[in-house]
């Protein structure tokens, strides 16, 4: 824990708000065939999965590592990959008529691929960033978030 410091990041906020781009076109473009109400959930993993969320988007952001960021590193790369797959599943899905069984359907044989796809890119950044608070963060958000998908698919 003593690799950070309190400040801010320019790189910590673009790597969290990357994924969440998509996420306002999907607010704009709903799907066609969501189900009129939402299965119930468990409020317990609901309260860790937005708690962690959020808990990971002040680290990143506000936690620097007191290293220099590598633009080099294969983790940084690695990253990237797993965020560009997100997209790819995501295009499928609006490129599929906005179907929503399009958003469970497994990608290149992983399950439930916009679950875990943005778990792995995010996990991936903390570490290029140095930043292992994020990284814990993000473990316990994508745990809880891969089985609230998991239950709603």
């Amino acid at each position: 824990m003593n690799n950070v410091k309190l400040g801010f990041s320019w790189i910590g906020l673009i790597v969290f708000l990357l994924p969440m781009l998509i996420n306002i076109v999907y607010v704009i473009l709903p799907p066609k065939n969501a189900p009129a109400t939402q299965q119930e959930t468990n409020k317990i993993l609901e309260i860790i999965e937005q708690s962690t969320r959020m808990l990971y988007m002040l680290a990143i952001v506000f936690l620097v590592s007191k290293e220099k960021v590598d633009f080099t590193s294969i983790w940084m790369f690695v990253g990237l990959i797993f965020l560009a797959l997100y997209y790819i599943v995501w295009f499928r899905y609006f490129l599929g008529g906005r179907d929503i069984e399009l958003l469970g359907k497994p990608f290149l044989f992983v399950p439930m691929p916009l679950a875990v796809f943005p778990v792995i890119y995010f996990i991936f950044s903390a570490i290029w960033l140095n930043n292992y608070i994020a990284v814990l963060f993000m473990i316990i958000f994508g745990i809880a978030h891969n089985i609230i998908s998991y239950k709603s698919f």
